[in-house]
Order: structure tokens, then C-alpha cells, then sequence
């Protein structure tokens, strides 16, 4: 076990806790969230998920699945490059690449590619791909491709996934701003993951995501599996318990609850806000969003906002959705307005859908 954090850095967090700010004076503690109903803002696409990250030349990369992206060829997963703002009106896009020259499949031919998670740092782009079966009900592998170009050429080891055996093969990564700039440790990327499958199965023989687990690896060695190292403590800890022996790591979230009879721990993103010193995971169920909020990465979660869109069929008008991300980039200057991006599949029998890089406004104000 590795213990995190100096002295000093302890003594000046109980400092801001005590005085209710964060290092520039903002407000420190709970939020509250409110949702809109409905995605508003849509960037002309093709596809779900849409794990993203903002990088230095200041475009958002996003990955969706299943699609053309904004570009004209239809793969399982395509690389894009994201301009523009949903409160300005001119979201615009570009696809970059597409399958192959992206990722690989591990587990043979029942299995496809899916996109889970992004990571700007340093100008460098890292993209996690899982292999997800075609019933979307196992997980078993996944890995992280790696691009110095901005999206252009992608690299990774293709011996062997970096996980596998269906453990911590659901990445997606801390979102610390604009090529990291508002981590509080720049030598270290930190990535969230989940066991099992990337959300409820449906399928009562097959364990369903109850647990977020957390780990932090050097920005040096990001593509490098022998140097992460997963959370071992228990949620919420002063300073943060480390170890190297990925069966070790212990869950900095348990949620059991279900909603319409669904688990709540799924596929999403979690986004640091600088400005009120919080850190929101974007979770959901199949009829419902599922946030938390927390003063670190490994805790504690507590919930923050739980929106339910009913059972089917939804209408344009209300309608909930998968893989619920906030992006950095589109947070207002003061942190209390963000846009989640979330997606309805063709399929489901909504009597509509939002298959394509969509947006929808989140307030949060501070408790109190």
C-alpha cells in the first residue's frame, strides 16, 4: 500500500473545509442540480456515447459508437473533433478516424469496439476502448490507444488488452479541465472504472454495476498497466490509500438502489468544477439520471440529483437518456451551468430518439 498526499497538502485542505471555500475563495460544499427535461442543443451527427476531453488547442475530442460521427462513414466507433459551444449555437464537428486505425477487438467475434472514456494532458490524446458483446452484457477486456497528432493517428499495444477478465474494463477518466490544467497534481492521470459490464444487463443471471472504483496512473505512463495504481481505502479517507495489486481495489461509490428495477452505477463521466471545489459523476439507469457529487475523487458520493423520465415511450419533448457526460469545456465561468451530453438509441421503442451528439443545460447552486 502507497499512502497520497503530504502533510502540508492535508493541513491546507482542513484549512478550506473549516472555511467553507475553496483556494480562490469560491464556495465549498453541497450543490443541488436541476436538469432540463430534454437535450437542446445537437451538434449534426451520427452515434452514442461521446466520451470526451478538452484539449490544448482547445477543442473537444469525443468518441461515439456505432455511427458516422460527424463524418459520412458508418463504423463502430469514429474519433471527432468538436468546435463551438451549446450556448453559443455553433456546435460543429469532424471525423478523424474509424475503427481500426482506432482500437482492436480482444475477444473475438461476438464482441465490437466501444468507446468509454478520453483524456487530454499535455497535448496528447488517450481514448479507453472495451470490448462490449453484441447483447451489450459482457465487458471482458479493454485497453487505451494513445494520439500525438490531435486525433489523427492513434497507437497502442497490440499484444494484449491492458484489462481484462471483465475487471476495471468500463474507463473513463477524470475530466480536469482544458488539458488538465485544474488537476491538483499534475504528475498523475486519475480514471474510474467498473467491473462486469458497462450497465445493468437486464439479464438476471449476469451481475449488474454496483461499484465505481477509482485509479490514478503518471501522465508518463498512461498506456503502461504495471504503473496504475487503484484506490484501497475506504470512501471519503483523509488520504487516500493506494495499491499496484488491482485485486486489492476496494469502491470509493456502492449505490444497490434500482430504479424501475434497473441498477444505477453506469458507463457516464466524472468532472471536476474548479470553481466550487466539486467533483459530479454523471450516472444513469435505463429511465433516469443518477448523479453524485463529492469533495475528492475517492469521496464520499453522496447523491445529487436523481430525474425520472418514466418508462417508455419518451417524446422530444421529455426524454432521458445513456452515457451522461459534462463536459469541461462547456462549464460557465462560475461552474454553476454545464450542458450533459446524453443519447436515445433508434431502437428503444421511444416513439423518438436523440442518436447523435446531444446536449441539455444542468444548473447547480451551492446548498445554503
Amino acid at each position: 500500500m502507497r499512502r497520497g498526499r503530504a502533510a502540508a497538502v492535508l493541513a491546507a485542505s482542513a484549512a478550506l473545509l473549516i472555511s467553507g471555500c475553496s483556494a480562490d475563495g469560491a464556495p465549498h460544499g453541497p450543490l443541488t442540480a436541476s436538469v432540463a427535461e430534454k437535450n437542446t442543443a445537437v451538434g449534426v451527427s451520427d452515434g452514442d456515447l461521446w466520451p470526451s476531453c478538452w484539449s490544448d488547442d482547445d477543442a473537444l475530442y469525443a468518441a461515439n459508437g456505432d455511427g458516422a460521427g460527424f463524418g459520412s462513414k458508418t463504423s463502430d466507433i469514429v474519433m471527432n473533433r468538436i468546435t463551438g459551444t451549446p450556448a453559443s449555437g455553433d456546435l460543429a464537428g469532424e471525423a478523424l478516424a474509424y475503427g481500426d486505425q482506432l482500437g482492436q477487438v480482444w475477444s473475438g467475434g461476438d464482441f465490437t469496439r466501444k468507446p468509454t472514456g478520453m483524456l487530454c494532458v499535455g497535448g496528447i490524446l488517450y481514448l479507453a476502448v472495451q470490448d462490449l458483446r453484441h447483447d451489450f452484457n459482457a465487458a471482458p477486456a479493454a485497453t487505451i490507444a494513445r494520439s500525438d497528432d490531435h486525433g489523427a493517428t492513434w497507437m497502442w499495444d497490440a499484444r494484449s488488452p491492458m484489462f481484462s477478465g471483465g475487471v476495471f474494463t468500463t474507463v473513463f477518466f477524470l475530466d480536469y479541465g482544458k488539458d488538465a490544467a485544474d488537476a491538483p497534481d499534475a504528475a498523475y492521470a486519475y480514471a474510474y472504472g467498473l467491473d462486469g459490464n458497462w450497465r445493468d444487463s437486464f439479464d438476471d443471471s449476469v451481475a449488474d454495476p454496483t461499484e465505481l472504483f477509482l485509479a490514478r496512473v503518471p501522465v508518463a505512463s498512461v498506456q503502461d498497466a504495471s504503473t496504475w495504481e487503484y484506490y484501497a481505502g475506504e470512501p471519503g479517507d483523509d488520504e487516500p490509500t493506494w495499491t499496484d495489486d488491482i485485486a486489492q481495489k476496494r469502491p470509493v461509490l456502492i449505490d444497490e438502489r434500482r430504479a424501475h428495477e434497473l441498477s444505477l452505477v453506469s458507463q457516464g463521466g466524472v468532472t471536476y468544477l474548479p470553481k466550487l471545489d466539486r467533483y459530479v459523476y454523471t450516472s444513469w439507469s435505463e429511465y433516469t439520471f443518477e448523479f453524485h457529487q463529492a469533495p475528492a475523487p475517492w469521496g464520499p458520493w453522496t447523491p445529487l440529483l436523481s430525474e425520472d423520465f418514466g418508462v417508455y415511450p419518451w417524446t422530444d419533448a421529455r426524454h432521458g437518456g445513456y452515457a451522461t457526460t459534462l463536459p469541461s469545456k462547456y462549464l460557465s465561468a462560475d461552474n454553476r451551468t454545464g450542458w450533459v451530453q446524453s443519447n436515445v438509441c433508434p431502437c428503444a421503442p421511444a416513439g423518438m430518439t436523440s442518436y447523435w451528439f446531444g446536449l441539455r443545460e444542468l444548473q447547480l447552486e451551492p446548498k445554503g
